[in-house]
């Protein structure tokens, strides 16, 4: 009997051990699991967060581009767009129109008072020739200097000029005052032989005056060919 009850005591304890020993084992497994969940938790909410701002970031950058593009339409739909049907345009088309039979007519009547008259009392010119070699010279003048330019021209021995169909650039109107700019097509002539042949491309700028229009700043390239 005592035998019995020694192995059944034993048998108790050993179970409690083992009991004791599983309940340890599995303690320390949910330890680790719980452990293993935590960091998986934490990394699935920094991956989240990085997602999020991530999505925040590329939201705000479309947001900002397509702000961006509003503006430029804008702009593109808020600048002035040439139009040869306003009264003031069609004028100042006049004034070119007329500067270019200045300076035929300049030549052909030794006086250049047949271009200047087209011009205010202070001026201010430029050109830059670009000639059949590509090589590029720069002249520039003021309302005294560029007279004795003029006067240099018409000492040429039979030089006359002929100004090709004019294709207006763009112009501005305000106030009084106008910009414009253009191109055409100009061909130089010699002891009625043409010589060259040359694309110019001219900026104007002035001021209305009582007798209309004037020329204030002239300023051109020619692109010369043969």
């Amino acid at each position: 009997m005592n035998t019995i009850r020694i192995k059944t005591i034993s048998l108790f304890l050993f179970t409690v051990a083992f009991g004791m020993s599983a309940c340890d084992d599995k303690g320390n497994q949910l330890e680790l699991l719980t452990k293993e969940n935590t960091e998986l938790r934490d990394n699935y909410q920094k991956q989240l967060l990085e997602t999020r701002m991530f999505t925040e970031a590329s939201d705000s950058l479309q947001t900002v581009a397509h702000s961006l593009l509003k503006q430029i339409q804008k702009m593109k739909g808020d600048m002035p767009v040439y139009n040869a049907s306003s009264e003031d345009e069609k004028a100042i088309e006049e004034l070119v129109g007329n500067l270019h039979k200045g300076w035929t007519s300049m030549l052909e009547k030794d006086d250049t008072r047949e271009l200047l008259k087209y011009f205010l009392s202070k001026y201010t010119t430029s050109s830059v020739r670009i000639n059949t070699e590509n090589i590029p010279s720069v002249q520039r003048s003021n309302d005294a200097n560029f007279v004795d330019h003029l006067n240099e021209l018409m000492l040429t021995t039979d030089v006359s000029l002929s100004f090709g169909q004019t294709k207006f650039l763009y112009t501005e109107v305000k106030g009084n005052i106008f910009a414009t700019s253009y191109r055409t097509r100009l061909r130089v002539y010699q002891n009625n032989k043409q010589t060259h042949t040359s694309s110019l491309i001219t900026q104007l700028a002035g001021e209305k005056k009582e007798d209309g229009w004037k020329v204030g700043s002239y300023h051109w390239v020619t692109f010369n060919y043969e």
